[in-house]
């Protein structure tokens, strides 16, 4: 296990310089990434660690022999080289296992739980359902099952960070600021009762909607995209920016949450399609961020025409949102998620008809923005938050910075 040292306790110039390079050194290995099946793929060589960082390699020697200390990283079995002395090249990778992290999507009826190991990768997945979270009580003691299933058993010091995802505005300084889904959340305690759950580790919240667009940049259809506009089609509609390859924020926490204003057609577009699809098309009890998806198929409860007709209703509903989002950001790609239809092409398709037809959007003579499904699916929350506590751990438990993993930031 991971011995989890802090910069706090170096006293002395050369042992500040000795770790730095030893971040140095285990940044590039991070960024060698999962070995996907092949250990020589996600590994690196002493010689070529030299070559990466810039460091002779007395000192990437040094720094690897901290890092193995630390328990952050692992010697592979050394394999033969064609060099002339027929030297085995000593290999090195993250010990992915050494701490894992957390991601808790907490939604109205639903908490989402996945823990992962560093490189992000699933380790464990749980759900505990409810008929509603909106009561703090309720909320605190459906994450705390949640916890107790996926970290129960962990020795102390393996979990490095948790991140809770929930409808809300969330502020720089983490405090659930606004919510119109749970107000009672609102209240003092919430965040400090569920960091109780897991004394440990760094925990942080993040809006759902946010977090979304964190694994579509880390994963997704936003992967590499430097500006992008993620639309959570809910029961309320809302949106998530990426602007210059991060998740934009806001002074205040509130960069994208134009859901309630009524330009946006927002508002009651998501009762408009339950009022197309029939009485019995109400919303499902899980979703994506907002807590509940909006009615299934292709318009549920109608034909197939008629349901292909209420698709492109809802997209001539949402597009003026979308367009006044567009004109702001100038994102490369909009990627819509929250499980807003099983066919979500069809909606996309809808949607980019809608956006074409409006005037002076775009710039003449530029491809129209692309508008497709994110293929997340409904554990796109949940990612996110795993892609938050990653940064967290690397930058406050590992001592690296927070740009390490693609989207991020």
């Amino acid at each position: 296990m991971a011995t989890h040292s802090s910069m706090s306790t170096i006293g002395s110039s050369p042992a500040l310089l000795r770790r730095m390079n030893s971040r140095a050194v285990l940044a590039e290995l991070f960024r060698a990434g999962p070995d996907v099946g092949d250990p020589g793929r996600a590994s690196r060589t002493v010689t070529e660690l030299v070559a990466a960082v810039g460091l002779t390699r007395p000192t990437v020697e040094a720094a690897l022999t901290d890092l193995v200390a630390e328990g952050w990283v692992e010697e592979l079995k050394a394999v033969a080289t064609p060099n002339r002395a027929g030297r085995r090249a000593r290999r090195f990778r993250i010990d992915a296992r050494s701490g894992l992290v957390l991601g808790i999507d907490l939604g109205l009826h639903a908490v989402v739980g996945v823990l992962a190991d560093l490189h992000g990768d699933p380790v464990a997945r749980t759900e505990q359902f409810a008929p509603t979270l909106a009561p703090i009580e309720q909320a605190v003691a459906a994450v705390r099952e949640v916890v107790d299933r996926l970290v129960g058993t962990l020795p102390p010091g393996r979990l490095l960070a948790v991140t809770v995802c929930v409808p809300a505005i969330i502020d720089r300084t983490g405090r659930i600021v606004h919510t119109v889904a749970a107000p009672e959340w609102q209240s003092e305690g919430i965040t400090e009762r569920i960091a109780a759950l897991v004394p440990d580790a760094v925990t942080v919240f993040e809006n759902d909607a946010k977090a979304a667009a964190r694994a579509e940049a880390a994963w997704g259809r936003l992967h590499g995209v430097r500006d992008g506009l993620l639309l959570v089609m809910g029961r309320q509609i809302g949106a998530a920016l990426v602007v210059g390859g991060s998740v934009a924020q806001g002074a205040h926490g509130a960069a994208g949450e134009v859901g309630g204003l009524a330009a946006t057609g927002w508002p009651g577009a998501a009762r408009a399609l339950e009022a197309r699809s029939g009485p019995g098309a109400g919303p499902t009890s899980t979703g994506g961020p907002g807590g509940n998806a909006l009615p299934g198929g292709s318009g549920a409860g109608l034909g197939v025409e008629d349901g292909r007709a209420a698709v492109r209703a809802l997209a001539a509903d949402v597009a003026p949102g979308v367009a006044q989002l567009v004109a702001a950001v100038d994102p490369e790609v909009v990627v819509v998620g929250g499980e807003v239809l099983p066919d979500g092409e069809e909606f996309c398709t809808a949607l980019a008809a809608e956006l074409e037809k409006l005037p002076g959007l775009g710039v003449p003579g530029a491809p129209a923005v692309a508008v497709v499904p994110s293929g997340l699916g409904r554990d796109a929350v949940s990612r996110g938050a795993v892609a938050r506590s990653l940064a967290t751990a690397r930058a406050e438990r590992l001592g690296l910075g927070v740009g390490l993993h693609a989207g991020v930031a």
